[in-house]
């Protein structure tokens, strides 16, 4: 499994995370548009739930290559329902649309190795954190060096 390593850092704790590349599940990276965006902005304004704030230290590619300096976003998702976490790492484009990197955690992962529907399951995750705010909490991340 290809993994991708991001090193986060909240409240003065350093921490590794290891998400697993999507490219099996899409023959290739999920294209999100910036309108999912402007969707996920609003949920963020109008619950309390959802936060935003710099936590990206570095991020590092399955063959190992430093990719830091892209603008990226780590969505930390908990669905307080089902009592589950969802992670995405989402890299930003110029046109402001995103493309979905990774994911995690390995559960999730495994979960999504073995179903058929994976671009489906994964797809209703990313829709339903926009539109059911009040069943999740969110934390989007984005990197330190961004002011």
């Amino acid at each position: 499994m290809d993994n991708w390593f991001v090193d986060i850092k909240l409240n003065n704790q350093k921490k590794t995370i290891s998400l697993f590349d999507v490219k099996k599940y899409f023959d290739g990276y999920l294209t999100i548009k910036r309108s999912y965006f402007n969707s996920l902005n609003k949920a963020i304004r109008t619950s309390n739930k959802y936060m935003t704030g710099r936590g990206i230290e570095s991020v590092y590619s399955p063959d190992n290559i430093d990719w830091s300096l892209n603008p990226w976003i780590l969505l930390i998702i908990k669905d307080m329902e089902k009592n589950k976490d969802f992670l995405f790492l989402i890299k930003r484009e110029k046109d402001i649309s995103g493309t979905l990197i990774a994911l995690g955690p390995k559960e999730f992962s495994d979960y999504n190795n073995n179903n058929s529907e994976a671009k489906r399951e994964i797809m209703r995750i990313l829709n339903y954190i926009n539109t059911y705010i009040n069943k999740f909490n969110c934390i989007v991340l984005l990197p330190n060096y961004i002011i």
